[in-house]
C-alpha cells in the first residue's frame, strides 16, 4: 500500500475523479490539516510546511503540482535531503499555449487596439499601427524544461528560430 497526502483540497467532483484514476493500492488523504496518523509516503503540496514535511516518518517524496520549485520550498527541502522532489508538468501545453497567445498579442498589438475600440475610438482600424511580424525572428524561452518545450515546438511551428536556455537554482 502506498499512501499519500495531498495538501489542497480540489472541488468534490475534481477529487472523485482523482480517487477513481488512482491505483488500487494508493491511499490517499487531503487538507491542510496533517493528519493524526500521518503514515505517508508521498506529499503532494506547492509550499510545503516544515510541520507537514516532519509529520510522517515514512516521507520519502514531494509532488509539487506545477513547474518550478518556490524558493522557499528549495531551501526547506535542503533539511529534507532523504525526500526525492518531483513536479507534474501535467499544464505544459496550456502554458506554452498562453505564453505564444501574449507573444502574439503584443507583436501584434493586439490590447492597445482593443482598448481603443472599446471606447469607440475607430483610429486602430483605418491606420496601421506597430506590428511584428514573427515569422523569421528569434525567440529567447529562458527555461527549457516542460513548458519551454512547448513553447519552442509551437514557435518553431511559426517559422522563428529558437534559443533556450537551461535555468539555473
Amino acid at each position: 500500500m502506498i499512501s499519500a497526502h495531498l495538501v489542497r483540497t480540489p472541488p468534490p467532483a475534481a477529487l472523485a475523479q482523482l480517487q477513481a484514476s488512482l491505483w488500487a493500492k494508493v491511499e490517499l488523504t487531503n487538507g491542510s490539516e496533517i493528519p493524526v496518523s500521518a503514515g505517508y509516503q508521498i506529499l503532494i503540496a506547492g509550499r510545503p510546511s516544515r510541520e507537514q514535511l516532519s509529520a510522517s516518518p515514512n516521507l520519502r517524496a514531494l509532488i509539487i503540482p506545477w513547474a518550478g520549485m518556490p524558493e522557499a520550498t528549495r531551501e526547506l527541502m535542503c533539511e529534507f535531503s532523504h525526500v526525492s522532489v518531483h513536479n507534474l508538468h501535467h499544464n505544459a501545453v496550456p502554458v506554452a499555449e498562453l505564453a505564444l497567445t501574449l507573444m502574439l498579442a503584443a507583436a501584434k498589438s493586439i490590447i492597445s487596439n482593443d482598448r481603443a475600440l472599446r471606447v469607440h475610438d475607430w483610429k486602430p482600424c483605418y491606420q496601421r499601427g506597430p506590428t511584428l511580424l514573427l515569422a523569421g525572428k528569434t525567440a529567447l524561452i529562458l527555461g527549457y524544461g516542460a513548458v519551454g518545450r512547448q513553447v519552442a515546438r509551437l514557435c518553431r511551428g511559426m517559422g522563428m528560430k529558437v534559443i533556450a536556455t537551461w535555468g539555473t537554482a
